[in-house]
């Protein structure tokens, strides 16, 4: 399917390492000029190259950590001077953060400030410009909204899937769609490094939680995910908007 992408910009955060980069180098092979944002300068420059030996246009490296006071003002500024819009925002940031019931008020403010606030300032960024195009394409990824333990992360983040879906109904007369993408477990460098190491410590314990919990029985791959999110930003992506999509092998139980 020809997805009508080329031409247009976008902006993805987070995609110095797995699914944000990953996205990034699927619509640029799509013909998008894409902006790249991160806090790890030598990852971005090695995917920008990467994306250009590959034959899509150079992306543009934005490093900010964009929790950071004032880091997404500045991203806004750099990203108007070099290409003066965006058509596609992807909004890629986040942390798991464990909590229990003494969690303090500290470590709640700093969960919201890292999985909310960054996602609702990038939005409101870019949102109003997209606006004024007729064309805009939004999309968050987000956590589980079945939680076995207190999250501050997955609280905040369902905090962006409200924000989301209110925003949606107010900007899709303009052809601006902003969707939520719950990934489940892909083979990204944090997975494969800090969550099957500490979680699933054996292959026994591995191939017990395939097939319990995900009716594919296996891991995704990120490549999987980005070319759903690809479809997700094209215009010949029409009608979807408001939504918040499962992207797990099956992991996610309720309807």
């Amino acid at each position: 399917m020809e997805l009508d992408l080329k031409g247009k910009t976008a902006l993805v955060t987070g995609s110095s390492a797995g699914i944000g980069r990953a996205v990034a180098k699927h619509l640029a092979a799509e013909g998008v000029q894409t902006i790249v944002t991160g806090r790890r300068d030598t990852a971005l420059e090695e995917l920008a190259d990467e994306i250009e030996k590959d034959g899509g246009p150079r992306p543009t490296v934005i490093v900010e950590d964009l929790t950071k006071r004032d880091a997404v003002e500045r991203a806004e500024k750099a990203v108007i001077d070099a290409h003066g819009h965006v058509d596609i925002l992807i909004n890629n940031l986040g942390q798991a953060r464990p909590f229990d019931m003494s969690t303090p008020d500290d470590e709640w403010d700093a969960a919201f400030e890292l999985n909310f606030m960054p996602v609702r300032k990038m939005t409101q960024a870019f949102v109003g410009g997209m606006q004024e195009r007729k064309f805009g394409r939004i999309v968050n990824l987000t956590g589980t909204p079945e939680p076995s333990h207190v999250s501050g992360s997955l609280t905040s983040k369902e905090a962006v899937v409200v924000y989301a879906k209110g925003l949606s109904r107010l900007v899709a007369k303009d052809n601006v769609l902003i969707n939520c993408v719950s990934p489940g477990i892909f083979l990204t460098e944090q997975i494969t490094q800090n969550y099957i190491p500490k979680v699933l410590k054996t292959k026994e314990a591995e191939k017990k939680f395939l097939e319990s919990e995900i009716p594919i029985q296996r891991f995704g791959e990120p490549d999987e995910i980005a070319r759903f999110i690809t479809f997700l930003c094209s215009p010949m992506q029409s009608y979807i908007t408001g939504q918040r999509i499962f992207c797990d092998g099956g992991w996610n139980r309720h309807t």
